[in-house]
C-alpha cells in the first residue's frame, strides 16, 4: 500500500497532465480560428488571443503553485499551532496542528529543520532593540524548569570592565567635529536623577542607555540609582519612605552592599503587567446520535493584578487575555471579580485575603510563592493554599484542591501607570 503523499502526488500528477493537455486543444483551436473583423456589437465582438509565450509562462507558474500550496499551508497551520500553544490556547493550537498533519504527516520535521535553518539565525543576528509602542499585548506561558538564581554574594563579572573604564577619559566625542554634543552640558547629578525614575517606570530601556558610551554605562552602575529603586519596589504597603529606606539598608548585606544586585536577585512583586493563570478542563457535548460523542476543550483564566498601596484585582473569566487586560483598573467590577489586600512574608511569600462583592459572607484566603523561569526574574507565582472562610450559618469553609490549580505567569503591560510614591530620596 503506497503513502498517503505518495498517493496525493500522483493525483496532482495526473491532473497537470490533463490540464496541459486542454490547454494545448485550446492553442490549436485558436490558432485555427481566422482573423477577421468582428460585428461591431461588444456582445459579438471576438476574445482577445493569448499568445503561446504568454501561454507557456502561464502553465510554469501555476505548476509552481500547484506544486508548494501543499508545503505552505502545513508550515502556515503549524506556525500559527505553535503561537497559540505558547499563548495557552489549546483548542485553536489542536485546530492548527490537526489541519497541518492531515496536510503533510511529517510537517513536524519540516518545522524543526525550517526553524533551525531560517528563523533561529534571523533572531540571533537581530540587534536587542526595544519593541515598539505599538505592538499588541501578548500572553506568552513559560515552559521549562524553573530558574535557580546563582549565589547572592558572587564577585560582580564586569568589576574589572568598570575599574578600567574609571581610568580612562570618558568626556564625550562628537560625531561630526563642528557639531557640539548638548547633552555634555547636563549636570551628571540631573542624569542620575532621571535614570532613578527610569528604574521605577521603563526599567527595561536601561540596558540601552548603558550601550551609547561608556560614560552612560557607568552612569547606570552608579549605586544610588538601585538604592533608589530598591526602596521603593521593595517597600511593604504599610511602610513610609524612610521606614523602608532603614529596612533595605539592612536587607542589602545579604548581597555583599550590591544594591543592583538585590534589585535583580531579590523576590518581588511588579506591578507593571499581570499575572495570568491559564487553566483547561473537557467537558462532554451534546449531539442528536448516541454514535458521535462531541468532547468540548474549555480554557479560562485566572488574572491577577497587584498595586503598589497593598491591594488587588482578581477576575476569573473565559475572555482572552487581550480582551482583559486593559479593564484591569482599581475600578473594575464585574461578575466573579474579587477585591482584596496582600502582605509579603519571607521575601517570596504573599498573602492574600479577597472578597467578593456578590458572596458578602465568604472571604477567600490565598498564599502564593514568587518563582523565577529562564524568560525572566519574579515572573511566575506558585501555589501554596487556598481556603474560604464562611460566616454564614448554612455554609463552611472549603479548601481547594491545588493540583487542579495552574500557576500565574507575569505578563507586563505598557498602558498601566505604576503609582510610586513621588517622595526623592537623596
Amino acid at each position: 500500500m503506497q503513502p498517503i503523499a505518495t498517493q496525493q502526488e500522483e493525483e496532482l500528477e495526473k491532473f497537470r497532465n490533463q490540464w496541459r493537455q486542454e490547454v494545448q486543444e485550446k492553442k490549436a483551436q485558436l490558432k485555427a480560428v481566422p482573423t477577421t473583423p468582428g460585428p461591431s456589437h461588444p456582445k459579438m465582438a471576438p476574445k482577445s488571443t493569448i499568445t503561446s509565450e504568454e501561454m507557456d509562462e502561464l502553465e510554469e507558474k501555476t505548476g509552481t503553485i500547484s506544486m508548494e500550496t501543499k508545503e505552505k499551508d502545513a508550515m502556515d497551520y503549524y506556525i500559527m499551532a505553535v503561537d497559540n500553544e505558547r499563548q495557552g490556547k489549546l483548542g485553536k493550537a489542536l485546530d492548527g496542528y490537526r489541519r497541518a498533519f492531515k496536510l503533510n504527516p511529517d510537517i513536524d520535521f519540516l518545522y524543526k529543520t525550517h526553524f533551525q535553518a531560517n528563523i533561529l539565525p534571523t533572531i540571533e543576528s537581530e540587534p536587542h532593540q526595544p519593541k515598539n509602542e505599538s505592538d499588541g499585548f501578548k500572553h506568552i506561558v513559560p515552559i521549562g524548569n524553573e530558574y535557580i538564581a546563582p549565589y547572592s554574594k558572587r564577585a560582580d563579572p564586569l568589576a574589572d570592565l568598570i575599574d578600567q573604564f574609571l581610568k580612562e577619559d570618558t568626556s564625550y566625542i562628537p560625531h561630526l567635529d563642528y557639531k557640539p554634543v548638548a547633552i555634555a552640558k547636563l549636570p551628571c547629578e540631573i542624569m542620575l536623577h532621571i535614570l532613578k525614575l527610569l528604574t521605577l517606570y521603563s526599567v527595561s530601556t536601561l540596558p540601552y542607555f548603558a550601550l551609547v558610551c561608556k560614560r552612560f554605562f557607568l552612569l547606570s552602575r552608579d549605586p544610588s540609582i538601585w538604592q533608589y529603586a530598591c526602596i521603593h519596589v521593595f517597600k511593604e504597603p504599610l511602610m513610609t519612605l524612610e521606614e523602608s529606606k532603614k529596612v533595605q539598608m539592612n536587607h542589602v548585606l545579604k548581597y555583599n552592599g550590591h544594591w543592583m544586585r538585590m534589585f535583580i536577585d531579590r523576590p518581588r512583586i511588579r506591578y507593571d503587567g499581570v499575572y495570568i493563570s491559564t487553566c483547561h478542563y473537557i467537558r462532554s457535548g451534546r449531539s442528536d446520535t448516541d454514535w458521535n460523542q462531541p468532547i468540548h476543550l474549555v480554557t479560562y483564566y485566572r488574572y491577577i493584578r497587584f498595586f503598589p498601596d497593598g491591594t488587588l484585582l482578581k477576575h476569573l473569566t473565559t475572555n482572552e487575555p487581550a480582551q482583559v487586560v486593559r479593564l484591569l483598573q482599581p475600578g473594575f467590577d464585574k461578575q466573579q471579580c474579587f477585591h482584596g489586600r496582600f502582605l509579603i512574608e519571607n521575601d517570596d511569600t504573599i498573602l492574600i485575603e479577597m472578597k467578593d462583592r456578590l458572596l458578602p459572607r465568604e472571604s477567600f484566603h490565598l498564599s502564593l510563592r514568587i518563582k523565577s523561569t529562564h524568560r525572566g526574574r519574579h515572573n511566575k507565582l506558585i501555589w501554596n493554599t487556598y481556603y474560604s472562610v464562611s460566616s454564614g450559618i448554612d455554609r463552611n469553609d472549603s479548601n481547594y484542591d491545588l493540583k487542579l490549580l495552574k500557576p500565574f505567569f507575569f505578563s507586563p503591560v505598557k498602558s498601566y501607570k505604576v503609582a510610586y510614591e513621588n517622595d526623592y530620596l537623596e
